[in-house]
């Protein structure tokens, strides 16, 4: 049963594993709940479009490693609601300053072209390009030449996701599989035509997508065969809110004040310069927690492999663990738009890692939910308690009078456990 919430009348998935809000700077949960506020839509939907649209603001320019692994700040979500709960003008109004950028990029390639058609000795081999940064219907082709001009990366924004994967069957007749994959790694891109046209290769590629879908389409998008063996399915974040609610209409507007510090955001985030920092690490307490976390998901990983095999779940785990490292990249970011320093902090901070993993928790959830809605079966997996919902727990059951001798008790951080206790 979900979580109601009195203040906005809305369903959560479930009272542990709400998608929270708190990890954010003051100013984007400002931003995010005024939007709930306007739109009366589930968060969940400003929560990620905003994810979205400050990592492709970023772009390719900053990857995240551990030391061992690196991966670019790319993430794929999917809003699954059902028709008239107000998906897709909550997100527009958050993707509105890559937009305006979009159309000043055009306009300054529109100048360029002009200039260049006029130059009787121009270079024919070396046209003006238009730098793209958001892009929806596309052929495979047309994709791969805004890849090469582009010098940060593209968001792909998919209202009705079906369509997108319906494209791509038609535009690319079943080859798209893999590129897809490989598009979600960051593999370059081999382009090989026919005559005596040379090779190309794109290097790092970077497109974030934002998408949303009605639950009766979520089998025939993503229950496809060929998806769920691969794990493309699982290279996907679900959001999943519970609606109960059509609101009546009232006369709002956003306060401009919040939607002029989102344009900022953005704006700051995509001229920036990143040559000085072009990856960013884990510190020790924020690796201490994602080793935590990963180790987990190697747990349920065994257990799986031991009983039922599914490989759908074990592909889920995996990509959970890659997830984590690109999300609390982008966290962290996101918590340096007010730092003297700006962007150039490049250690990834324990309290972004501590509500990543929060994040994570919820979005391990709405893929069960999603694999179950595909398949039409419950999976058979044990869900194992998280530590924060352990700790909850005991809050709840047992009580606890002195919060501070409690933290040192468990070694752990007072701020911390304070964080995992509201």
């Amino acid at each position: 049963m979900g979580n109601f919430n009195q203040q906005n009348g809305k369903f959560s998935l479930h009272k542990e594993v709400e998608l929270p809000i708190d990890g954010l700077p003051q100013i984007i949960q400002q931003f995010i709940r005024e939007i709930v506020r306007v739109f009366h839509c589930p968060i969940e939907f400003p929560i990620v479009a905003v994810l979205a649209a400050f990592a492709t603001a970023i772009g390719k320019r900053i990857k995240v490693t551990d030391g061992k692994y690196t991966n670019p700040l790319m993430l794929w979500f999917i809003n699954v609601a059902i028709s008239g709960s107000n998906k897709t003008q909550p997100v527009k109004e958050v993707l509105k300053p890559l937009r305006d950028i979009n159309r000043e990029n055009y306009e300054v390639f529109e100048r360029e072209y002009a200039a260049w058609k006029a130059d009787k000795e121009r270079d024919e081999s070396n046209p003006p390009v238009f730098d793209q940064i958001l892009v929806s219907d596309t052929t495979d082709e047309a994709r791969n030449k805004i890849f090469q001009n582009s010098t940060t990366g593209i968001l792909g924004y998919h209202p009705e996701f079906k369509g997108f994967f319906d494209d791509q069957e038609r535009y690319s007749k079943g080859g798209y599989i893999d590129k897809l994959l490989r598009l979600f790694d960051g593999d370059d891109i081999y382009i090989n035509r026919k005559g005596d046209e040379k090779p190309m290769v794109i290097t790092n590629v970077f497109m974030c997508i934002l998408g949303d879908i009605q639950p009766g389409l979520l089998a025939p998008a993503f229950g496809v065969p060929q998806y769920m063996v691969s794990g493309l399915d699982t290279r996907f974040l679900f959001t999943m809110p519970k609606i109960f609610e059509f609101p009546n209409r009232e006369k709002e507007s956003m306060n401009p004040c919040f939607v002029d510090a989102w344009r900022s955001i953005i704006r700051q985030a995509y001229f920036n310069d990143y040559s000085k920092t072009p990856l960013i690490w884990l510190s020790p307490e924020s690796d201490a927690l994602y080793n935590t976390y990963f180790n987990s998901l190697q747990q349920k990983k065994e257990k799986v492999s031991s009983t039922t095999g599914d490989g759908y779940m074990l592909s889920l785990y995996s990509k959970l663990q890659i997830q984590t490292m690109r999300l609390a990249g982008i966290v962290h970011l996101m918590g340096m738009i007010n730092s003297p320093i700006g962007y150039n902090n490049y250690l990834v901070s324990e309290e972004a890692m501590e509500y990543t993993i929060r994040c994570m928790e919820y979005f391990e959830q709405s893929g069960i939910e999603v694999y179950e809605r595909i398949q039409g079966v419950t999976p058979n997996v044990q869900k194992e308690m998280s530590q924060a919902e352990i700790l909850r727990l005991v809050k709840e059951k047992v009580g606890i009078k002195n919060q501070r001798a409690f933290s040192e008790g468990l070694g752990k951080d007072p701020s911390y456990i304070s964080r995992i206790l509201k």
